[in-house]
């Protein structure tokens, strides 16, 4: 296939792209682990509350990495499913499944044709999402901010049409279709879908410059609300080294949203009425500033990225269209053929942009560590820390996840940790 061209900045580029920065053609694997869980919280039912609870259980997985390459396409999966039994508590056991897909076409010389999807279904939002590498602002579908551990099932797609009309230019055309349900009545579930339009053009060959648009639409189910967006932005592309890239992004977003929020009445109703708070209708507009950096260093056999991102985000099913600042680090190792370790660490706050609910918090960190015992069989290990709360220690929950266990796969490379 020809040169790419320059990259259009925020674009995910899916997990296998991701992974040690190259594709492999075939890994299988199947795993059993140990696992221990403080703070797993269901969602409450009506004028409930919240109990954390704390325990342990089995973990079984397997999932399968492939990808074919062909002279001018290009294939890649993978998928992982995990079935989870605990001790105490069955309303948490069940399954975590996730798949991801993406195909490239190369259709003439200038065009190209990128699908990427992801779809999948889960119970624990602790660690489950949070350390992969699809952490980009435009992957609405995946549940990362989540309050309960509820079943939450997912999918989004999305197409590009690339012209690259000379080795400088390049623009981009594309769509996204987005869904979420969360099987709590409480909670509210999503529709959206985007259209975008962006160009970026190298101005050297360390540079690349871009300018995008992008119109989007939320619509939450269960609950009345939604929002539109408009969003423009510019980005700038620089490669410090051979192995330094800097991204950054700035812009903005207008959000006309509605929906329903509570309201204090005035003493002399509340009498008349015998309540004290009555629900309302809002429609407001609003212009929410978007800014996205991220830094990526790869050495011989580890990388470190770091990241900070501040936009609009359809929030969490109770948390509904909200302003997002998220910042994020990781790094990976993988330093023989027998041992892959990895540390990541990130924050992000919700703040509505309609309803009268205190700003959310979340503080997340983990650390994993692959080992290859023998040909096909390894030890794995992980550890995963969150706190989140709303404002004024409203809601707060510490949850820890710690997973001891063996894999197997055929072949004498480690397995990733994610």
């Amino acid at each position: 296939m020809p040169n790419a061209g320059p990259s259009l900045f925020g674009q995910d580029k899916g997990l296998l792209t991701q992974r040690n920065g190259k594709l492999i053609d075939l890994e299988l694997f199947g795993e059993i682990a140990g696992v221990y869980d403080s703070g797993l919280a269901a969602a409450p039912p009506q004028n409930g509350s919240v109990k954390p609870v704390g325990d342990y259980g089995i973990e079984t997985g397997l999932g399968v990495t492939a990808s074919r390459r062909w002279r001018h396409a290009k294939l890649s999966l993978e998928y992982r499913g995990r079935f989870r039994e605990y001790a105490t508590y069955s309303i948490f056991n069940g399954s975590d499944q996730f798949l991801d897909l993406a195909y490239s076409q190369l259709l003439s010389r200038h065009l190209t044709l990128n699908f990427k999807a992801i779809a999948g279904t889960t119970t624990t939002p602790n660690g489950a999402f949070s350390y992969l590498p699809l952490s980009d602002t435009n992957v609405f579908a995946l549940p990362t901010n989540e309050l309960f551990d509820n079943r939450t099932n997912y999918g989004e797609s999305r197409v590009d049409v690339l012209w690259q009309q000379s080795p400088k230019l390049t623009l981009d055309l594309g769509a996204d279709g987005f869904l979420l349900r969360r099987e709590a009545l409480a909670l509210a579930g999503l529709n959206g879908y985007s259209v975008r339009a962006a160009v970026a053009y190298r101005l050297t060959g360390r540079q690349t410059v871009g300018a995008s648009y992008q119109y989007m639409s939320f619509d939450f189910q269960s609950q009345y609300g939604d929002a539109r967006l408009q969003t423009a932005a510019l980005s700038y592309s620089l490669a410090l080294s051979r192995n330094l890239e800097l991204q950054i992004q700035v812009g903005g977003s207008r959000v006309d949203s509605a929906g329903l929020m509570p309201v204090t009445l005035d003493p002399a109703i509340a009498a008349i009425v015998g309540q004290s708070t009555a629900v309302v209708t809002f429609s407001r507009v609003l212009f929410v500033p978007l800014e996205d950096v991220k830094l990526v260093r790869r050495f011989h056999e580890a990388s470190l990225n770091a990241g900070y991102s501040s936009g609009v985000s359809p929030g969490n099913g109770i948390y509904l269209t909200s302003r997002q600042n998220t910042a994020s680090a990781g790094f990976s190792y993988q330093g023989s053929h027998r041992l892959v370790a990895a540390l990541n660490a990130g924050y992000s706050r919700l703040a509505t942009l309609g309803q009268s609910l205190p700003p959310y918090t979340s503080y997340q960190a983990g650390a994993g560590l692959n080992y290859r015992i023998a040909t096909g069989l390894h030890m794995r290990l992980r550890y995963d820390y969150r706190h989140y709360s709303t404002q004024y220690l409203l809601y707060k929950i510490d949850s820890n996840r710690v997973s001891i266990g063996m894999a197997y796969s055929p072949g004498c490379v480690p397995l990733a940790i994610w």
